[in-house]
């Protein structure tokens, strides 16, 4: 069995080696290594598995950097040091990459794998860091202003990972300085984890104010969200809503334009 895996090792480290042949050399300019690294993952390959795959140019470049620091033994596959790891120690280094992601929304999940395994040595798989970022509504095309409809499923895997909020019309209230009646505005702020009721209060005006004083006394009640998803009406899109967010370290994201976030219950 030992002389199988190792086997086993030097196929994928062969593989890889094949993948990566026409880029290792020192002659090679930055620029004319770039340009192979781009065609070389511009091209379909057969795994040792026997299947067929695509390659990123940073699992490429990552290759060709083993390679050229270790030679062949470089290529050959990393054991999991993840095996026996308890699940306090894997939460730990999964809150690190989502403070990664967070940092630098751009950054793959191989990319964020990587730069945990460099700094300590701990292999993570690109499966098991883009499926927690996903479920924390870190995912690149929630972070680009692009977010996956958040009602209908549970997308937070924890409370106060995701809260919702939302303006619904109620019925027609006198107003004390207004002749007549107003429509009241119900103010909701959900946790997407639980569906619980974070706060929610009628206001007479829907303005930048009525969201502020929402927001504040729904944290001074559950704490501090770390995503905070709402519409692009006016009091959730202005500048003093994402101050406050800021400083208080909530990523705040919109909803595209006709898409609010309490749509489709």
């Amino acid at each position: 069995m030992a002389g199988h895996k190792g086997d086993r090792a030097e196929e994928v480290a062969l593989f890889r080696f094949s993948v990566i042949a026409e880029a290792v050399s020192a002659r090679l300019t930055p620029a004319e290594r770039g340009l192979i690294v781009r065609q070389l993952a511009g091209r379909s390959w057969t795994t040792p598995e026997g299947t067929e795959r695509s390659l990123s140019r940073v699992t490429i470049d990552r290759w060709i950097a083993a390679y050229r620091r270790d030679g062949l033994s470089g290529l050959r596959p990393v054991p999991r040091s993840d095996t026996g790891r308890s699940h306090l120690q894997q939460a730990a280094f999964l809150e690190e990459a989502a403070r990664l992601r967070r940092q630098l929304p751009a950054r793959s999940s191989v990319q964020i794998a990587d730069a945990i395994f460099r700094a300590h040595g701990v292999k993570l798989s690109e499966r098991t860091v883009r499926a927690h970022l996903a479920r924390a509504g870190l995912s690149r095309k929630v972070l680009s202003g692009e977010p996956a409809k958040a009602f209908g499923r549970f997308e937070a895997s924890r409370p106060n990972e995701i809260w919702i909020g939302d303006v619904l019309h109620g019925p027609f209230v006198p107003h004390p300085r207004v002749p007549g009646s107003k429509r009241a505005k119900l103010f909701l702020l959900v946790d997407d984890h639980s569906r619980l009721l974070v706060h929610g209060r009628f206001m007479t005006e829907e303005n930048t104010r009525s969201g502020q004083d929402v927001l504040r006394s729904a944290i001074a009640r559950r704490g501090v969200p770390d995503i905070l998803y709402v519409d692009n009406g006016a009091p959730f899109a202005n500048h003093q809503l994402a101050r406050a967010c800021a400083v208080l370290g909530i990523r705040l994201v919109h909803s595209r334009p006709y898409k609010p976030p309490l749509s489709g219950q």
